[in-house]
Parts: C-alpha cells; structure tokens; sequence
C-alpha cells in the first residue's frame, strides 16, 4: 500500500502537533492547513486519505471542514481531535459526519492518534462507496436478468473487441454493477472477471447521467491513492450506463488506457450508443427466454 494524506487542520500551534504525531505511523503523511477556508481549498485540490480536524478554529469549526469535503466526499473519515467535550458540539452533525472522536487532553492522545487514523482508513477503503439513491430497486431490476443462463458471453465478446478498436484503447469490457462487485461479462484487452465496488470507477460513472471520463486518475483525488486501480495499470477512463428501460442503471461499457487519454464530445456519445447497444442484446436476449422458456442459441 502507498502512502496515504492526511489532512491536518488547526491553529498554527497546535498544527505540527497533529502532523508530528500522523508523520509517527508508518505509511502516513500529513499535509496541513490553519483555517476552514484553507482547509476547503486544500480538499479541492488534494487526494486526501483522512481529514484530522481541531473543533475550534479562527473562522469557523471542524464540523465546517468536514462540511467542506463532504459536498462530494461521503466517506473519507475523520477525526475530529479536540479538548472541546461532545457534549459541546452538535451532536446530531458528530454522529453523520465524524467518524472518530479522540480528546486531544488525554496524556496519550498524540501517541494514539497515528493508529486511530491509520485504523480509519482501513476501515473506510474496505466499506465505504457510494450507491444511488434507488440502490434497492435497481439490484431488483439487475436480478431480473438471468445472466447466468443466457448466451450473451460471444455477443458481448464481439462487442467489446469493436469498442477497443473503434477507440485504441488497451482494454474495453462491459460489466453489470452488483451489490458489493462489478462482474464483468466480456473484456478485450485483459481477463478481469469481477472488481470490488469500492474499487470500480463505475461506482462513481454509474451515478452520472452521461459518460464520465477521467483523463488521469493520478490528478483525481477520487482515485490518486486507490491500489487497485494502480496494480490495474488503469490511466484513463470512459465509461457509459447500461439503462434499462425503467430507468435503473444495472452495468457499464467501458474504456481503459495506461495512459492519459481525453474523449470527445463524438466519442462520448459513441461510448454511449455501444452502452445502449450492450443493453439491447441483454434485453433481447432475456425476452427470448421469457418467451420460449428455453434456452437460447448465441
């Protein structure tokens, strides 16, 4: 595992505490800021691992950072190390939006607060992703498909063989998005047959509307400090819903390079057109069985 950032918020005092002690647990790194508003900036612009917050600041409180990154980070963790009792703050914002409480007045406070953060983002990298709010009825929708039982593999195959030429891409694949993996159906380019959700892009791509695309994950504090991703090679991606006709996004098409790549306006819509085209066979192919009850030849 790489090195993790940890972002260290306080008073120019009591700063190079904090950092002091994270620079103290093996494979951490603190990068620092004196205020929310800095603070904010430095979650704009940084891959941050953790977030380590003092409650009382110059212009505002520690529940203002978090605020900060959670706008578009719901799971980095936190910890907010402060002598100010919980009974002080908010206690309905500490229970959503704090992960860890550690009273920095405590003898060995700063000796503990290494591990704590290190055990935090453990944590966090094993649980934590995001899901759409019709997270329940699209696995509904997914399951209605019997993936298992139809003869898409060869169509599929011969799919994704297309969009890899069609873009020069080092791998496409087309994967259906469970509840906990991607299971990829077809791959050109490489043998993936399953990613963690926590892992995939997709989980990210599958909550826009239209293709996403990250040029280069290294300048993408989604994705800079994610391994699995890196043991991958994945540089660049593109990546297009799989819409039913309900509106539940149940998979992806996909392109990868190993290296920085962009997408036009034309090759977005043309990922998008292979997406739907993926959906159809998959439709086509489930109404076949529907239908005879049998099932069918590729």
């Amino acid at each position: 595992m790489g090195t993790r950032t940890v972002l260290c918020v306080d008073e120019p005092e009591g700063v190079e505490e904090m950092a002091e002690a994270i620079r103290g647990e093996d494979g951490l790194e603190p990068t620092t800021a004196t205020t929310v508003a800095e603070a904010g900036d430095r979650i704009e612009s940084e891959a941050v691992d953790c977030v380590v917050t003092e409650y009382d600041l110059t212009d505002g409180t520690g529940l203002d950072v978090v605020g900060h990154l959670r706008r578009d980070d719901p799971h980095t963790p936190v910890v907010l190390f402060t002598g100010v009792s919980p009974s002080e703050i908010d206690t309905a914002s500490f229970e959503e939006m704090i992960v860890e409480y550690l009273n920095r007045d405590l003898p060995d406070a700063p000796d503990r607060l290494g591990f704590i953060v290190d055990d935090v983002i453990s944590h966090s990298a094993q649980v934590g992703f995001l899901v759409p709010d019709s997270e329940g009825s699209r696995l509904e929708a997914l399951a209605e498909y019997d993936v298992d039982e139809l003869p898409i593999e060869e169509s599929f195959s011969r799919l994704t063989d297309l969009i890899a030429d069609r873009f020069d891409v080092a791998v496409s694949f087309i994967g259906l998005i469970e509840k906990d993996v991607e299971n990829v159906l077809a791959c050109t380019g490489s043998d993936w047959d399953s990613i963690t959700r926590e892992d995939t892009i997709c989980t990210h791509s599958m909550l826009q509307e239209d293709v996403m695309v990250v040029e280069d994950i290294n300048e993408d504090k989604r994705f800079a400090n994610n391994d699995a991703l890196q043991n991958l090679g994945i540089v660049s991606y593109a990546g297009a819903n799989m819409t039913n006709k309900d509106g539940e996004v149940i998979g992806q098409v996909c392109v990868i390079d190993h290296e920085r790549r962009e997408y036009s306006q034309a090759e977005r819509e043309s990922l998008q057109q292979y997406a739907a085209t993926a959906m159809e066979i998959l439709e086509l192919r489930q109404s076949l069985r529907n239908a005879r009850g049998v099932e069918v030849e590729a």
